[in-house]
């Protein structure tokens, strides 16, 4: 099988209602991928009952990023306004990750959501490290506030979406009779 073939796979079974833990039971023998990677690409799809636990708060989250891609937007003609058309690429840039991320999180992209709280929560790193001894202003708070939503939601719907799984070293007998290690593979769900 392919790795287009097993990610199918993996799909199909989840749609049906498999757990993780079913699906990597049924996939493990009849896919020659290593173990650990079968593992790795079964993690990074949410099942749909992660997805409809988590629904609202990725609703929320999409919400958010979506406010906050339209600010992008009207933030950029302003700047590009005021400083001239040499900053438009800059923007574009900020346009185009705003929008894969926007996008990622909306139909659940694999390492989307970290993604989106990894860079939100470098940027609020470097907005505070900047802004030491400026002036106090209301709007900076609450769009800081707003960052932190952002970050909490996304790193929580990470946790959850994609839970991890453990890989335990169990004994066995192979047969010629010798007594091997081998490993075996749970899903937290």
């Amino acid at each position: 099988m392919t790795k287009k073939e097993v990610v199918k796979s993996i799909h199909q079974s989840i749609i049906a209602g498999k757990t993780k833990q079913e699906t990597f039971d049924i996939l493990k023998d009849s896919c020659e991928f290593p173990l650990r990677k079968l593992a790795y690409i079964i993690k990074s799809i949410p099942t749909l009952k992660a997805k409809q636990k988590c629904r609202k708060f990725n609703i929320t989250l999409t919400i958010l990023l979506t406010l906050t891609f339209w600010s992008k937007i009207v933030l950029g003609f302003v700047i590009v306004d005021e400083n001239g058309i040499g900053w438009l690429p800059f923007i574009l840039i900020v346009l185009i990750v705003s929008l894969y991320l926007l996008i990622g999180v909306a139909t659940y992209i694999p390492e989307s959501h970290k993604l989106v709280g990894t860079i939100n929560l470098i940027g609020l790193i470097v907005f505070f490290i900047t802004r030491i001894g400026a002036p106090f202003n209301l709007l900076i708070l609450f769009d800081e506030a707003i960052t932190l939503l952002v970050i909490w939601i996304a790193f929580y719907l990470h946790l959850k979406l994609y839970p991890d799984y453990w890989v335990i070293k169990e004994r066995y007998q192979n047969s010629q009779g010798q007594i091997k290690n081998r490993d075996s593979y749970k899903f937290i769900d």
